[in-house]
């Protein structure tokens, strides 16, 4: 029978947040034995909470005691799925750690390397055309049988085929390579290194015709993952290398990493990465039309409508438009925001004393149009937001914490002349204000 109990508003989630706050922290931190991963938690636990129910399934209002309860379980659920990423990013580690090529000083190890990949290089030259496409974009583009057939036009079949029959000619030669049975006994002492490179040319350690060994070795696909949030929902990911990757609500992040380059697609939302430094392997970020390359640094980078803002916390980044000229160094405490309409202004690098704010739960604006300023908010809104033609042009600065944002929404009409209504299916409208 439901409840005569008051419907659980915003403010009453909110206020019964801000009295257990402590504790969920020391539970969060318990439960992951990081306090820095627990502040994270924490605060997606607030922001699972602002999107709570009023009532419950049954159709009952919750108790004081059982809001709690739902308090606690929302943290409880979020740092078991943090616990299984981390293992999931573990396993990824030692597998990225096992693939590493060897020490540059071990100059045995290095000439092993290359003389294999000299071998692989002359069988793959040596295959039919077909089946050297099919195991090129299989083990070095990481194409799925289902892909390679669709671009081959040939049957699964075919394609498993072909791909079995290279893999044994591989097989065959690394071998020969690795000699006799008496040549094997007195390598004994080397097989953790043979191991490594079994892991090596297994993975995707192939060459194309023509193509210089080691030039195959910069390019082959080591580790790959992604990352994605939803409405009101921020996620972390660490990465193998050491470095950190960090999303804002309803954004996605592809992650791959070859032996010479690590690479990331930023296709919605926005990131910020704390990149590990390795002069060896550039970190490229790319987001539509917008390239970043850095060796190690802090930068954060948003998607929005009509642009790409890139802004740096510390170090240096490179931002580039594909297929112009057009290129900047950022440094440290900089912003850019590379418009992506062609002939668009010129770049203005303007100074960002806090780079990516939404990480601490905030967000600023600067003379932006109120419709972009709507659509950022919109991905912590549980609620649809829209706003009419007129009043999306108004131009809006101001600081709005994430958790208060729909309180910001509804204050609006004090800062613009602008109205803010709720729809029947339960959106904001935000229109221009009629003249009286």
């Amino acid at each position: 029978m439901p409840s005569s109990l008051a419907p659980w508003s915003a403010q009453r989630w909110h206020a019964l947040f801000c009295a257990h706050q402590p504790q969920l922290l020391a539970y969060l931190t318990g439960k992951t034995g990081s306090r820095d991963e627990a502040r994270d938690l924490v605060q997606e636990t607030w922001l699972r909470l602002a999107a709570a129910p009023a009532q419950l399934p049954d159709g009952s209002s919750p108790s004081q005691e059982a809001a709690r309860a739902y308090l606690f379980a929302t943290a409880k659920h979020l740092a078991l799925d943090h616990l299984r990423q981390r293992g999931v990013q573990q396993r990824s580690l030692q597998d990225w750690q096992q693939l590493q090529p060897p020490s540059a000083s071990d100059v045995a190890d290095q000439a092993m390397y290359r003389q294999a990949l000299d071998l692989v290089a002359q069988v793959i030259a040596e295959l039919p055309a077909r089946m050297q496409s099919a195991l090129l974009a299989h083990r070095l583009q990481g194409q799925t049988h289902a892909q390679i057939a669709q671009t081959l036009q040939v049957s699964l079949n075919t394609v498993e085929r072909d791909l079995m029959q290279a893999d044994a000619c591989l097989e065959a030669a690394l071998l020969r390579w690795r000699g006799d049975a008496q040549g094997m006994q007195q390598a004994a002492a080397r097989r953790r290194r043979r191991g490594a490179l079994g892991a090596l040319l297994g993975v995707a350690g192939l060459a194309c015709a023509g193509w210089p060994a080691w030039q195959l070795w910069q390019q082959r696909l080591l580790w790959q993952g992604s990352l994605a949030s939803g409405t009101g929902m921020q996620r972390s990911l660490d990465l193998p290398d050491g470095s950190q990757l960090r999303i804002d609500a309803a954004s996605h992040v592809e992650l791959r990493y070859r032996a010479g380059l690590r690479e990331a697609q930023l296709l919605a939302g926005a990131a910020f990465f704390s990149v590990a430094r390795d002069t060896s392997r550039p970190f490229e970020v790319q987001a539509g039309a917008v390239r970043i390359r850095v060796l190690g640094t802090s930068f954060g980078v948003e998607l929005e409508p009509d642009a790409v803002l890139v802004q740096v916390e510390s170090g240096q980044v490179r931002v580039e438009q594909l297929g112009s000229q057009l290129q900047i160094v950022l440094q440290g405490q900089q912003s850019l925001r590379v418009p992506l309409a062609a002939g668009a202004a010129a770049w203005q690098v303007q100074a960002q004393p806090r780079p990516a704010a939404w990480r601490e739960g905030e967000l600023v604006f600067d003379q932006q149009p109120l419709g972009q300023v709507v659509e950022r908010l919109g991905r912590y809104s549980s609620r649809p937001l829209q706003i009419d033609a007129g009043a999306a042009q108004l131009a809006i600065s101001g600081h709005v914490r994430i958790v208060q944002a729909e309180r910001w929404l509804r204050n609006l009409p004090q800062l613009a002349p602008v109205q803010v209504k709720a729809q029947a299916d339960g959106a904001l409208l935000i229109s221009l204000r009629k003249k009286s």
